[in-house]
């Protein structure tokens, strides 16, 4: 794992990388617990730093699922203001006639990851094409300060 102050290609200066790090199967449960232990090393309180690494493991597991198997996270603490997590993959993109929505209850395919991860947050966006999908969650350090 990668912590310190590497950045990012289009970080500034106020912004530090957490965590830069492929995603496999083999550590999609180690990467969870990191991203629990450096959220709450950030500043989040209990429930907001385990919202957030559910909400991020929900996009790891969504990138072993139907990207392919991997893909690569970056945890970024911004300034002390909030923290972002960007799951990118290779894989072949998501419809764009796909809305992230509760599936009714009796739906039992799943589908539940992605709208999960825009209650537990303050702010989800999702990138995709033929190259791949990236998807970035937010989470602001002071709760009820929605994410810029």
């Amino acid at each position: 794992m990668v912590e310190g102050s590497a950045l990012m290609s289009g970080e500034d200066d106020d912004q530090r990388t957490l965590i830069d790090e492929v995603i496999t199967l083999g550590n999609v449960t180690e990467l969870r617990r990191h991203v629990l232990q450096l959220a709450a090393r950030a500043g989040l309180d209990t429930q907001r730093a385990e919202n957030f690494a559910l909400a991020v493991n929900e996009a790891l597991t969504n990138t072993i699922r139907h990207a392919g198997g991997s893909g690569e996270l970056a945890l970024i603490q911004d300034d002390e203001r909030r923290l972002i997590a960007e799951v990118s993959d290779q894989g072949p993109g998501i419809p764009r006639s796909v809305t992230i929505t509760l599936p009714p209850p009796d739906d039992l395919d799943g589908g539940r990851g992605m709208w999960l991860a825009t209650e537990l947050t303050d702010h989800v966006e999702v990138h995709s094409g033929d190259g791949g999908t990236t998807v970035r969650l937010e989470m602001s350090m002071q709760h009820g300060e929605p994410s810029q």
